[in-house]
């Protein structure tokens, strides 16, 4: 389990191409921002290259779950794209981290894009 995460150039706010493999262990796509900060989510994609559910979090508990679901779990076919545009942003608690978590292996890319405040 290990995500690839890059961060194409903004000018305003970030963008994440996350990749992984399997995320079924949870992995993270944005670290937690400082104390009084929250991740605000514009925009999002979602492809599956399996058959898995995905779930889209804020924060991670223990060993592989998030702490607290903000999409899913969806379930997927292989191949599936789903994406999202959000206005009001789609906001997580402050200073908590933007983590995915997948049932099962499978190739699962996550492309989000929004601001820290």
């Amino acid at each position: 389990m290990a995500i690839t995460v890059t961060s194409p150039q903004s000018k305003y706010g970030f963008i994440k191409n996350a990749v992984s493999a399997d995320a079924s262990g949870c992995e993270e796509i944005i670290g937690a921002p400082a104390t009084g900060l929250s991740i605000k989510i514009r925009h999002l994609t979602i492809n599956s290259g399996a058959a898995i559910t995905i779930t889209l979090g804020a924060g991670e508990t223990g060993p592989g779950s998030v702490t607290t679901a903000l999409l899913g779990p969806i379930t997927f076919t292989i191949g599936m794209t789903l994406q999202w545009n959000f206005n009001p942003p789609l906001i997580l608690p402050a200073a908590t981290s933007l983590t995915v978590d997948a049932s099962g292996a499978g190739a699962v890319c996550v492309f989000a894009q929004g601001v820290i405040e």
